[in-house]
């Protein structure tokens, strides 16, 4: 049985090996170097699940992801631009198709007479169709059906990416939140402390620089409270900008950091390609650019078309529908280019150039999403091993602070040493904030790297029948 390095490697290319007409097989992607070094587990294929958001079990945020996926106006931008390639595509494949044109003229004039006019009406049909010899027509429609998949798939990365972005700000703002909190109850505790180093001064038990350096905490922890709200205010007018609504910094983004529960496994699962919208869109403007590739060698082929066209006049209409007076003819004409300047010649070996360029693209991109993958489960190691480390030493501090501001006011300690344990204590809780959600949101970021969705199908039938989204907006299955 193949390796799942080797399964890996095999999914992307056969949808491009079945079929003839497409322009790229396994034989000429640009596999064949970046496997070396890959670290993929052969029991990690099967984690990633879909519609893991609910997994943090906050219904507002689930909720605020849609409202965003409804209303983000970027979003549904790129949504309007999936349905005009998807209309340009049909465009292309009606050139397979014979033209048709009819035509009807009526005029009115006199020959001999002035006083005695004549009437002419006359009815055409024209019929215009080129035989796709060489494939030449199914090339350009294979281009552009390719166009296509490439902005459904940018679409999908875009429903991806900005559920992502509304996730990772949604902890942010609480993270703000938690770390305003937390100033905000710093200053209370230096409050306390200036009470205490104030009845000391009274009875002559300490000396004005203690007053003075508690105060001078103490007005610090209040400029840091001002800055805190401030950061929590920006937040929430990015989620409200996400959701296009005005930044009036009122949406409420509260609670508890949740805490993540169960590893991770190392590895790359088997259908991270099939799974990456990116790699997908990669894939297909690397298809688009072997069409139009084809379509450039085939122009300097000859070239066949068939016209017919037919057409009657009468003085009337009842007579324009008379067999005998219809006049019509079939013309082939057969064209061959002869000399173009080399203006051929050189766009398709343009063509080609771009070709290999996209294949480099392609190769990019793959490596690309494998080093997100590997950062992102490198840092979820770390991270975790950070939140428990930072845990305890904000644990720790807590209590170290209670027992500096006992034993200050019972002399026997320093006044330095209390300001350092309060320090210390408001360095290492604001710390496991940020480490907390730093983890989350690297949580977040390895589900993206993975291709993981971030809505489950309930939630994607729900938004579907919402008559204010654009037809095609939402994708009838999980991530790609």
């Amino acid at each position: 049985m193949k390796s799942t390095k080797h399964l890996v490697l095999s999914v992307s290319v056969i949808a491009l090996a079945s079929c003839a007409a497409v322009p790229v097989t396994d034989k000429n992607l640009p596999f064949s170097d970046i496997s070396t070094n890959w670290s993929a587990n052969e029991e990690a294929a099967s984690d990633v699940q879909d519609g893991w958001l609910n997994d943090f079990e906050m219904t507002a945020l689930s909720n605020f992801v849609e409202e965003v996926l409804i209303n983000n106006p970027d979003f549904q931008a790129t949504a309007h631009r999936m349905e005009a390639a998807g209309f340009t595509a049909k465009v292309t494949r009606g050139n397979l198709y014979p033209a048709l044109n009819a035509s009807l003229g009526v005029s009115r004039r006199s020959i001999q007479n002035p006083f005695v006019p004549s009437n002419n009406v006359s009815a055409g049909l024209d019929a215009r169709w080129e035989v796709d010899l060489w494939g030449r027509l199914s090339a350009q429609r294979g281009a552009s059906d390719s166009n296509y998949e490439a902005a459904r798939y940018d679409y999908e990365g875009a429903r991806l990416s900005l559920a992502a972005q509304v996730a990772q700000t949604w902890f942010d703002a609480m993270e703000a939140e938690a770390q305003a909190e937390l100033a905000a109850r710093t200053v209370e505790s230096y409050e306390r402390a200036v009470r205490v180093v104030e009845k000391r001064f009274a009875r002559g038990l300490s000396t004005g620089l203690d007053l003075r350096l508690v105060v001078s905490n103490l007005e610090a922890s209040r400029a840091s409270l001002s800055s805190r709200r401030d950061q929590l205010d920006q937040q929430k007018r990015r989620l409200e900008i996400l959701a296009g609504r005005y930044p009036s910094a009122k949406i409420t983004a509260a609670g508890d950091m949740p805490d993540l529960h169960g590893d991770v496994p190392a590895g790359l699962p088997i259908n991270l390609l099939e799974r990456r919208p990116d790699l997908q869109a990669a894939k297909a403007r690397l298809l688009s650019a072997g069409y139009n590739s084809q379509v450039a060698n085939k122009a300097l082929l000859p070239s066949l078309s068939i016209t017919a066209n037919g057409n009657n006049s009468s003085q009337g209409f009842s007579d324009l529908l008379d067999l005998d007076n219809i006049f019509w003819s079939v013309i082939g004409n057969l064209t061959q280019p002869i000399f173009q300047g080399g203006k051929l010649r050189y766009a398709a070996k343009g063509s080609q150039e771009l070709f290999e360029a996209e294949k480099q693209v392609f190769a990019r991109t793959l490596l690309e999403a494998f080093r997100e993958v590997e950062d992102a489960l490198s840092s979820e190691r770390a991270l975790k091993e950070q939140v428990i480390h930072t845990g305890k030493a904000a644990e720790n501090a807590i209590a170290a602070g209670k027992v500096a501001l006992d034993q200050y006011g019972r002399g026997l300690i320093k006044i330095s040493t209390l300001l350092d344990s309060q320090r210390q204590s408001l360095a290492q809780q604001s710390q496991l904030l940020s480490v907390k959600k730093q983890r989350i949101n690297n949580r977040i970021a390895l589900h993206l790297a993975l291709g993981g969705d971030f809505i489950n199908q309930e939630d994607i039938q729900a938004l579907s029948i919402n008559e204010n989204v654009p037809k095609g907006v939402i994708n009838q299955g999980s991530a790609l």
